[in-house]
């Protein structure tokens, strides 16, 4: 168990840490869209749609960090007003409506993805779908700080 436990801490770590490599990366290809528009008067358009679906990625990878540190939209008004003893089930019901809505994420994600595989982002010349993948692989990658974050809850760590 604490194998996994420290495998699902390090996926959390690796995906924080992609998203932010893919924001920074996605900040040089604004600021190259913004030289090249306005100095060079030239915009090269590939730069704004690349670094619009590295966002997106980074955005949906960023979620599992999110989820595992607690700073998605907390309930903890709504438990401070329950006495303990339901407390811990609104955490349960929590953890399990976030599990299920991540596996919605995960099935609708992976079917929009491959409906939209033939089509072609424009000046890229890639699918589609590249874009796509980044709501299951991201819903996929959330689901252990979802439950690292219950297990937490649950030994009182809260």
């Amino acid at each position: 168990m604490k194998s996994l436990a420290t495998a699902g801490e390090a996926l959390v770590r690796l995906t924080h840490n992609l998203s932010a490599v893919l924001l920074a990366l996605a900040t040089i290809l604004v600021f190259i869209q913004v030289v090249t528009r306005f100095i060079l008067g030239d915009a090269a358009v590939w730069s704004e749609v690349l670094a619009r679906g590295i966002i997106i990625w980074s955005t949906f990878l960023v979620a599992g960090a999110a989820f595992r540190t607690g700073t998605m939209i907390p309930i903890d008004f709504l438990r401070s007003l329950l006495p303990p003893s339901l407390q811990v089930w609104v955490v349960r019901l929590v953890m399990v409506l976030t599990l299920l809505f991540l596996g919605v994420l995960i099935w609708y994600g992976w079917a929009m993805a491959e409906r939209v595989q033939n089509q072609r982002v424009a000046m890229l010349n890639v699918s589609m779908s590249v874009f796509y993948y980044a709501l299951p692989v991201g819903a996929l990658c959330a689901i252990p700080g979802v439950l690292l974050r219950y297990a937490q809850a649950e030994r009182g760590e809260l």
